[in-house]
């Protein structure tokens, strides 16, 4: 990570003061969602979704820096210190996670495609993930998880105001500026994206 880079972090740690627990659990959230991206990424050999995978790696080696920062600055004593360590080693454990995932989607971006074994295990799951952003003019707006994705896809992520909501409940209501990463059948995925898209 750059020095200017973690400046910011620095800053912004002092200013906010964020919830380590809320912290952790943002970082379970996106692992998962890398997850998810990633296979699909490797199965559509999309580089799209492959560079998202690598902007949710910054943002979960971004957090984990703030993690080990704020428990430093929480430690009052060697006790406490020791104590700590667990929180970060868990940070770490679930960057990683992102991290493999990196590793997976990197012959998409090399233009390699996958091994027929690994292709058929991936087609096998019969799922696949997509994004799209609500425009200001969506006819979405205002309306619920449940309501958009008519119980034929899921929603297995959202981001808002540059936080991720990882499987919203589905009475959480879409704004403006959202974006839905939506998972499963194809050909289902596509009607619900293209109802989405209607302004």
């Amino acid at each position: 990570m750059q020095l200017h880079k973690k400046k910011e972090i620095m800053d912004d740690i002092l200013k906010k003061k964020r919830n380590i627990i809320d912290l952790i659990v943002e970082m379970k959230n996106l692992s998962g969602l890398a997850i998810d991206l990633g296979f699909s990424a490797l199965l559509l050999q999309d580089k799209k979704l492959a560079e998202k995978v690598m902007e949710l790696q910054e943002e979960m080696d971004t957090k984990q820096y703030e993690i080990e920062t704020q428990c430093m600055l929480a430690a009052n004593n060697l006790e406490e210190a020791l104590g700590l360590t667990s929180v970060m080693r868990v940070a770490s454990a679930v960057t990683g996670v992102t991290s493999a995932v990196n590793e997976i989607v990197d012959s998409v971006h090399r233009g390699i495609p996958p091994h027929p074994t690994v292709r058929e295990a991936l087609k096998s799951a019969a799922r696949t993930v997509d994004q799209i952003t609500v425009s200001k003019n969506s006819k979405i707006i205002g309306k619920t998880v449940d309501g958009v994705t008519q119980n034929i896809v899921n929603l297995i992520g959202l981001k808002r105001d540059e936080i991720w909501i990882y499987q919203p409940e589905q009475d959480e209501r879409i704004r403006a500026g959202d974006i839905l990463v939506l998972s499963g059948d194809k050909k289902k995925l596509h009607e619900v994206i293209k109802q989405v898209r209607k302004d």
